[in-house]
Parts: C-alpha cells; sequence; structure tokens
C-alpha cells in the first residue's frame, strides 16, 4: 500500500515538472502571425540617421619653392627670478617676432605694449623700455622689458599669474599692387609666479634663465670693441717703444755724423776708383800717354792703397760745376739726392814700405801684403813718370803699372764686398780668440 501510494507522488512530480517547463517555453516564444497576413515593409531610416558622406577638402595651396611656413607672430615671457616676496621689483621680459619681408609684412598694434598702457594686473609696471629692434628676414624681433612689483597681502604662499596680452595687428602684402588683411589678435598665455617660493605650482622644473637681453648684448658690444680699440692703440705704443729702445741700443754704437761731414764708405771709394781707372785706360788708348794722365792714375793709385791701409781718406763735399784739383778724385755720393764729393789721399810708396817693414807684429795679412807690393810699384812708376825731370815717359812702363794697379784695385773691392768682408771679419776674431788662449 505504502508503495503504491509512493510511485503515485512520484507521478504527479513528474506530470507537474513538465508541464511547467511547457509553460515557460510557450510564453517565451513570440506569437506566430496568421498564414494571411504579411509583415509590413521596413520603415526608412530619418535623414538625420542616414550615413554622412565627407565633404571634398579643398586643395592646399601650393607654396613656392624655398618657402617656410612660419606664426605671423609668435610671443614669449621671461623673468628673471621664478619666485618673488611681495614689494620685490624684477624683471618682465616680452619678445616677440614678426614676420617682415618684401612681399609680406605684420603690423602689431605695439601701443597696447608700451609700458604706460600695458595691463599686467595684479603686478604693477613700475618703468619699462623698449630695446632697439633686431632684423634677420625673415622675421624681426621686437622687445620690451618692464619693471614690475606685486603689493598686496593674500598672495603669500601663492602662485600668481602674469596675465596674458592680446596682441592685434594685421598683414599687409604688396603681391598685386598691395592689399592689408583684416584685423587679427594673438592672445599671449599667462605665465606663473611664484609669491616667496622657489617655483610654481605648474612649473615642470627650476629655470635657470640667462638675463641676456638686447640691450646687454649690445652693451657687451661696445664694450669688446672698446677693448679690442684700446688693445691696438696698447699694441701701437709697444711697437713705437720698441723702436725707441733699438734705436737708443744702436745709437751707442753708431755715432751720429752730419751727412756733409761723413765719410764715404770703402766699397763706394774702390767704386769711383775702378770706373776713373777704366776712364784713364780710355783715353790712353785713343790719345797715348801724358803727364795730366800719369797725374791722374797716381790719384787712383794713392785713394785705393789708402784704403788697403785702412788710412783715413781727405773728402770734401762740393757743387757740380767744381772741377778737381791734381790729386783729387770726384766719386758720387748718394742715390735719391747725389752729391759730389771730392776724394784724395797722401799715401806714397815709402808709406806702403814702412807698413810692409813694420817690427811691431802689426804686418798686414798675406793677402793684403802682396796687394799693398802691386800698388807700391804702380805708385813708384806713375810718380816718376808725373813729377820726372827729364819729360820721356816710359809707355811701356807706364801700361803695366796702370794695368798691375787695376788687377790690385779689382782684388780690393772683391775684399770688401759684404760676403767676403763679414767672413774676414769671423777669421781674425777666431784667430785673436786662439792667440789669446795659447798667450794664457
Amino acid at each position: 500500500m505504502r508503495a503504491r501510494s509512493a510511485a503515485g507522488v512520484f507521478v504527479v512530480l513528474v506530470v507537474l515538472v513538465v508541464g511547467g517547463a511547457v509553460a515557460g517555453l510557450s510564453a517565451q516564444a513570440p506569437p506566430s502571425p496568421p498564414a494571411s497576413q504579411t509583415p509590413p515593409p521596413a520603415k526608412p531610416p530619418a535623414a538625420a540617421e542616414r550615413p554622412k558622406t565627407a565633404a571634398p577638402r579643398p586643395a592646399p595651396v601650393p607654396h613656392a619653392p624655398g618657402d617656410i611656413e612660419v606664426e605671423p607672430i609668435a610671443c614669449w615671457w621671461k623673468t628673471d627670478r621664478n619666485a618673488v616676496n611681495i614689494g620685490e621689483r624684477f624683471t618682465v621680459t616680452l619678445t616677440c617676432s614678426i614676420v617682415e619681408t618684401n612681399a609680406v609684412k605684420v603690423v602689431p598694434d605695439l601701443n597696447q605694449l608700451e609700458p604706460t598702457t600695458v595691463a599686467l594686473q595684479p603686478f604693477e609696471v613700475v618703468k619699462g623700455v623698449r630695446h632697439e629692434d633686431i632684423r634677420t628676414p625673415p622675421l624681426r624681433y621686437i622687445q620690451y622689458e618692464y619693471t614690475t612689483r606685486l603689493i598686496g597681502d593674500v598672495f603669500f604662499g601663492k602662485d600668481v599669474d602674469i596675465p596674458g596680452v592680446k596682441i592685434t595687428y594685421h598683414i599687409q602684402s604688396s603681391i598685386g599692387g598691395g592689399s592689408q588683411g583684416r584685423d587679427q589678435t594673438y592672445a599671449l598665455p599667462a605665465l606663473a609666479m611664484r609669491v616667496n617660493s622657489l617655483v610654481p605650482k605648474k612649473a615642470a622644473d627650476i629655470r635657470d634663465t640667462t638675463p641676456d637681453t638686447f640691450a646687454e648684448i649690445e652693451t657687451r658690444r661696445l664694450r669688446s670693441s672698446a677693448a679690442f680699440v684700446a688693445s691696438a692703440i696698447s699694441f701701437g705704443f709697444a711697437v713705437v717703444l720698441l723702436g725707441l729702445a733699438l734705436v737708443r741700443v744702436f745709437g751707442r754704437y753708431r755715432v751720429r755724423t752730419p751727412a756733409s761731414s761723413r765719410p764715404l764708405a770703402p766699397a763706394t771709394v774702390l767704386r769711383g776708383c775702378a770706373r776713373a781707372a777704366a776712364r784713364i785706360r780710355q783715353e790712353v788708348a785713343r790719345e797715348g800717354w801724358s803727364a795730366e794722365l800719369a797725374g791722374r792714375a797716381m790719384a787712383v793709385i794713392r785713394i785705393a792703397s789708402a784704403v788697403a791701409l785702412g788710412r783715413p781718406l781727405a773728402q770734401q763735399i762740393v757743387e757740380r760745376h767744381v772741377v778737381p784739383r791734381d790729386g783729387q778724385l770726384a766719386i758720387r755720393k748718394g742715390l735719391l739726392r747725389p752729391k759730389r764729393a771730392l776724394v784724395s789721399a797722401s799715401t806714397t810708396s815709402a808709406t806702403i814700405a814702412t807698413q810692409l817693414a813694420d817690427t811691431n807684429g802689426r804686418r798686414p795679412a798675406p793677402r793684403t801684403e802682396q796687394l799693398l807690393t802691386e800698388l807700391q810699384e804702380s805708385l813708384a812708376v806713375l810718380r816718376a813718370a808725373r813729377y820726372g825731370r827729364n819729360g820721356q815717359l816710359d809707355t811701356a812702363a807706364l801700361d803695366a803699372a796702370l794695368e798691375r794697379g787695376t788687377d790690385a784695385l779689382k782684388k780690393l773691392r772683391v775684399a770688401h764686398f759684404w760676403p767676403v768682408r763679414t767672413a774676414g771679419a769671423l777669421a781674425r776674431s777666431a784667430a785673436d780668440a786662439g792667440s789669446m788662449v795659447w798667450s794664457r
């Protein structure tokens, strides 16, 4: 009995569960329309819901080759410090770059940037100045420098903005006869300043700005120019002082004498003697020997012998029309302002013999001794012909004497050239030094 009742209860529960599931499925399914009805047509989308097609964008205006896009005007702030105290004066610099070319020119309204009209509340503009513009095509730079301060007891420990500035400008174009654009406005953003702190809250880092403005750059340029001029003047004075010092040093070893009484250089005297000997040989070949020609040849040999002996010469500066006397030789002196000098010497064959027979150890060098011997022989023959009593001239002897004297004169002239003279002086100095060492 109990088994039958339990089975009946189980069957009832199964029927209830299956019936509930079928009822739920029938409730969720939408009712199907009757076969005679047709589905309504789909509603067309509204005009606002229709997909929009992007409008075609205008083609960019082509630029000329080499053109670079730049902003017509760009400005920026700069301060000499990042934090200030109440009442402390600090500098605010406003710099703007504007386009200025031959074709396009940006004309800003600068009246609103003048120190007397610019508004930087709550900051007070104490004074200001506009620096000279700098032009670096295609841009022109404008700079204003304001000295400002902040007064108020409500700003301690706060970030206070230097307010932005609006600059009105228009563009002038010279293309196509010239035109002026409409007025436009450039807005310069504000700059935060910390009152009695290191940096503002909005600052991403500590700004270490340089205080260089256009005026300071110009000041440094003027200072560098003045320093360069001063250094050039100092260098010039140094050169002058060095020249004076050299003149004084060399003046100790060189005695200043008047140009009229300054003796002729040995090279100049020997050159004049060689020219005079050449003229005498030409006259002898054309006219033959005479007492006058013998006297002139003797004067030349006397002067050359005096130079070889190192004896002084008699010298006299005269005008060009003065005729030399017997025993004198006319020598030209100077290049730019030439003068005429009459040179003579009292050297005789006896004087040369005395020099050659000197027993005090001052005998000349072997080469000089040979030259003096040739000059002595020539001088003896010419003296006999000039002052002889019989009046007869030995032409062959005179020709030989003139030839020996001319050869000796050439050798003596070569010995007085600068390289040979310098080498000889060095050799004598070395010999004197060696003799001093051996004597010790």
